[in-house]
């Protein structure tokens, strides 16, 4: 029921230069800027209009209303006048750099990798144009571009901390949490005070399934960042995978005193009741997730699970018809449903339920053996053993299935295709199989 949330901090450097006030003689100009560096951006604008009117082929005009325009969110205007800068003055590096972050901004990829190409070209020592280059390769799944420029970007600035985490992430995108582990291992070895990547490498430990290594992150990352409600919560998971329901808790708990309309906080905090079965604040706790987000679904299940431990089946099953009204293919919801009917004796709801279930997943193991087992005990052999055929042809070594189907056969009179059945699960290692062989067959 945990879900799995990618930590990785992805940054682009949103670089928009100042206008620079040096080695500009014009008067107005210098006012222009001065307002620009005061954030009046709508009086900077009058000013250069002025000064645009007066001088029609002045990039530093053009390019310092262009920052104005920027910063007031008319990206239109802005890439006008970077452009009508760069076509007036084709070195001008910085109206090449704040059009390309401006063409990134629109989700216009191509033409802000052309941008930052053009910039490098003119400053090739420039560490945040091959960050933000990388980071657009990486948008692409270009993912051999992006490490490298990333690697660039590191090679001229050997302290760039955006630039290792988006290398990791990067490595990480290509399937190689080992080497993202290693980027992140330079990165604390050169800045062993950068929380963020504790909390990147504590996520790669998790991926490769070393929990103890990633607690070791988190617990170092939240030392130096001790109000990071997002890492408070993925440690509260992973101690809660270990046993340390306790420690989830308190973490989730802290996480609440810092942000408490977190829904999430209280959601992870939930899970972790639930194996110290503390039910009514599992279902305070579920409540309270569903006030600061009405749509969370595994709140609302997990909510109907507790009912469900407590005997409270109307209610589990009315939370439950809210969670499927909301998301009719919720595979867990028929799922959780159809154990809380047959809890209270509705074996035909119940199965019903599951079949709806497998219309959504249809390969789900568990599901076919649940409604196997409702099959049985309603006496619907036949269906039971098409179910237990569908979970052999998924893995043929199931042993308990064949024993389970071998039952069947033998409760239907046919012994040799029981018998089978035995032979098969005990050579698979089943116990049970072989006395029931010895037992039933020549």
């Amino acid at each position: 029921m945990k879900k799995s949330f990618l930590f990785i901090l992805f940054c682009f450097v949103t670089i928009v230069f100042r206008a620079q006030v040096v080695t500009i003689s014009d008067p107005a100009l210098k006012t222009g800027n001065s307002l620009l560096a005061e954030k009046k951006y709508t009086e900077a604008i009058k000013v250069f209009d002025k000064v645009i009117k007066d001088s029609p082929k002045n990039a530093e005009a053009y390019y310092s209303r262009g920052v104005a325009y920027s910063n007031i969110g008319n990206t239109i205007e802005a890439i006008s006048d970077y452009t009508r800068a760069i076509y007036f003055n084709p070195k001008k590096v910085e109206a090449l750099v704040n059009r390309g972050t401006t063409f990134s901004g629109m989700q216009k990829y191509d033409d802000a990798i052309n941008d930052f190409n053009s910039a490098l070209a003119i400053a090739p020592n420039m560490a945040e144009i091959y960050n933000n280059r990388g980071y657009l390769y990486n948008l692409q799944r270009k993912y051999d571009l992006a490490i490298a420029d990333f690697g660039k970007a590191i090679q001229l600035n050997n302290k760039y901390t955006m630039a290792y985490i988006n290398q990791a992430h990067a490595y990480s995108a290509l399937g190689s949490d080992s080497l993202s582990i290693k980027v992140l291992s330079k990165l604390i070895a050169i800045n062993p005070d950068v929380s963020s990547a504790y909390f990147n490498r504590a996520y790669m430990h998790r991926e490769l399934k070393n929990n103890k290594l990633a607690l070791a992150d988190y617990n170092k990352g939240l030392e130096l960042e001790p109000t990071d409600v997002f890492a408070l919560l993925k440690r509260a998971e992973i101690k809660d995978e270990m046993g340390n329901d306790a420690g989830a808790v308190e973490d989730c708990s802290k996480a609440i005193q810092l942000d408490s309309t977190n829904a999430l906080a209280y959601y992870t905090r939930a899970l972790a009741e639930f194996d110290l079965k503390k039910y009514d604040k599992i279902i305070d706790d579920c409540t309270y997730a569903l006030k600061y987000k009405k749509d969370y679904n595994e709140a609302i299940i997990l909510r109907g699970n507790a009912y469900d431990f407590m005997g409270k089946y109307q209610q589990a099953l009315m939370d439950y018809n809210v969670a499927i009204e909301k998301n009719p293919n919720s595979t867990d919801g028929y799922n959780q449903r159809a154990i809380a009917e047959t809890q209270k004796g509705n074996l035909v709801c119940a199965i019903s339920d599951l079949t709806r279930a497998l219309k959504v997943a249809p390969g789900n193991l568990d599901i076919l053996h649940k409604r196997a087992i409702l099959f049985f005990t309603t006496k619907n052999y036949e269906s039971a053993i098409e179910d237990y055929n569908k979970m052999l042809e998924i893995n043929s070594d199931y042993s308990s299935i064949l024993l389970a189907r071998g039952d069947l056969f033998l409760l239907q009179k046919k012994s040799e295709l029981a018998c089978e059945d035995y032979k098969r699960a005990e050579k698979l290692g089943n116990g049970a199989a072989k006395s029931k062989r010895i037992f039933n067959c020549k």
